[in-house]
């Protein structure tokens, strides 16, 4: 759990969060640095990790460039000494100890996390002054930064042309803040910010949450029921009796489309299964990051699998995955939805669903007490096959 010491947790959700910065010293207590800058730039190497180098040239336009990775040995060995930034995507898909670290942020929803982005800056490097859509915090895990905030001018227009990146033309610095090791600062979105590194050495762990802009939900509202086939009502006329003008649309029409749509929106069923699709579908990257399920000539059968769970063995979900599920008050039953699907959950405990969920680790006592049960067993057999469950410390057969 993030310590927020000053500020109560309570406080933080319900002032701060997507309102307003905060600052939060000695965030994450007894912290440890996952991974070394030269193993960051390692996993920029790799063609299917998302990577960038952005590098600022102070007295030389244009100041600021940027470089999309895979990068080369060559790439690193000839950087200046100072102004550059390396930004790695996703790492908590990528190391274990990363993925981890998102159990501190368990007082905000699970299916809201987008990923973890680590950057490794050079004494001044920095992104350039910018704001952004979503949630984030940052967190010094190495170094010093400087952060300037603004909430003046933080729209769409104010921006410099001509560049990939998307950087502030103008901005007003209103705070300025210094994170230590072991800092962090919250960020809700659409507050400007411009961090510059007063370290040799500067790692930065960004935690992003996802953002859902309105043409977003509403084109992928449009492909869920388009896949579904089931919004088939058809629209009817309003009565005619009394046209007059017969190239005109007189209010009475659009209404009856509008009611129409309404009675969709008014689905709650519908608008449930929807949404819980929505907010775990996977990004393009995460979708490539997936393991691949086992082989048939691999997987022994159930009674096996379930045999090795019952030995006390403990169980991980596989980094790239997401989890969700809805409680019904009206009903025992559960909806379960990974990855942006909705899974056939007849049978299946509420309290498994849950706790496979809810955890990222699950411990054998967790689900142990589910095992007697048929299609409990078939639920976790079929998501392990997938490797979307996996057994801890990859044990084998």
């Amino acid at each position: 759990m993030i310590n927020f010491q000053e500020v109560p947790l309570k406080t933080f959700l319900s002032d701060y969060w997507q309102k307003k910065p905060l600052i939060i010293r000695n965030a994450i207590p007894n912290f440890k640095n996952p991974l070394t800058p030269d193993e960051l730039a390692g996993l920029a190497l790799e063609e299917d990790i998302e990577s960038r180098l952005v590098r600022e040239t102070p007295h030389e336009e244009p100041h600021w460039h940027l470089q999309r990775g895979p990068f080369s040995e060559n790439d690193f060995n000839t950087l200046p000494p100072t102004h550059w930034t390396l930004l790695v995507q996703g790492v908590d898909r990528l190391i274990p100890e990363v993925y981890a670290l998102l159990n501190h942020f368990d007082f905000l929803p699970q299916w809201r996390v987008d990923d973890i982005m680590i950057s490794f800056a050079t004494l001044y490097g920095g992104v350039g002054p910018h704001y952004d859509n979503y949630d984030v915090f940052l967190y010094q895990a190495q170094g010093r930064r400087e952060w300037s905030l603004t909430t003046k001018e933080c729209n769409n227009s104010n921006y410099i042309q001509d560049l990939e990146l998307r950087i502030m033309k103008h901005f007003d610095t209103e705070e300025k803040i210094i994170l230590e090791e072991g800092d962090m600062l919250y960020l809700p979105p659409h507050v400007g910010h411009y961090g510059i590194s007063l370290s040799e050495d500067c790692m930065t762990y960004s935690f992003g949450y996802r953002s859902y802009q309105g043409q977003e939900l509403w084109d992928s509202l449009g492909d869920y029921l388009s896949e579904k086939d089931t919004f088939k009502n058809l629209y009817q006329d309003p009565d005619w009796s009394h046209l007059k003008n017969t190239s005109e649309i007189p209010s009475s029409a659009w209404k009856s489309a509008q009611k129409l749509l309404q009675q969709l929106i008014d689905n709650e069923e519908l608008m449930k299964s929807w949404f819980g699709c929505f907010a775990t579908r996977l990004d393009r990257q995460a979708e490539q990051q997936l393991p691949l399920p086992l082989e048939e000539d691999e997987t022994p059968d159930m009674a096996t699998f379930i045999k090795e769970l019952k030995s006390g063995v403990n169980l991980v979900r596989d980094a790239s995955c997401r989890f969700a599920y809805q409680s019904t008050d009206s009903s025992s039953e559960s909806q379960l939805y990974i990855n942006g699907c909705e899974w056939e959950t007849s049978g299946v405990s509420p309290n498994l669903l849950s706790e496979i969920a809810n955890n990222r680790f699950l411990a054998n006592e967790c689900f142990r007490a589910h095992l007697n049960s048929e299609q409990n067993q078939i639920l976790l057999f079929e998501l392990w096959k997938l490797q979307w469950l996996q057994i801890e410390e990859n044990e084998t057969f």
